[in-house]
């Protein structure tokens, strides 16, 4: 399994930030949720596309077990992992050889690559909708 680390950070205002912290924290918690995931299936949507793309080994297994299932047979790999003041997700394709594919042609490297505004952009998204601002 291959392995990137990409870190999205959204600044609120200070005041808005106060208040979602003593007011309703759940409500802050909901939309680092959300915006993590979002952005992790933009991620995985990139990454499923390049593989079809680029001519990869582009088996159902493999594809479909990509961030999160898009049919069967699929085994994604999908773990949110929330904290306090920090969500992480860790995601990929929990197939034997997708280590082998990403050390030759780099597809979630690229995905990150690619995908990365558009991983902030909904991420932000999620996070405005959830608390509405």
């Amino acid at each position: 399994m291959a392995r990137n680390d990409l870190q999205i950070n959204v600044t609120l205002d200070r005041r808005a930030l106060n208040f979602f912290q003593n007011q309703a924290p759940q409500k802050l918690k909901e939309a680092r949720r959300k915006a993590v995931e979002a952005a992790g299936v933009v991620w995985a949507d990139e990454a499923k596309d390049i593989t079809r793309q680029g001519n990869h080994i582009d088996t159902g297994l493999y594809v479909n077990s990509i961030g999160y299932s898009t049919g069967t047979p699929a085994n994604p790999i999908h773990n949110l992992n929330e904290g306090s003041d920090k969500t992480t997700l860790q995601t990929g394709a929990d197939v034997a050889y997708a280590e082998a594919l990403e050390k030759r042609f780099a597809i979630f490297a690229r995905a990150v690559d690619v995908s990365e505004s558009r991983m902030l952009q909904v991420a932000a998204t999620q996070v405005r909708n959830t608390l509405g601002l």
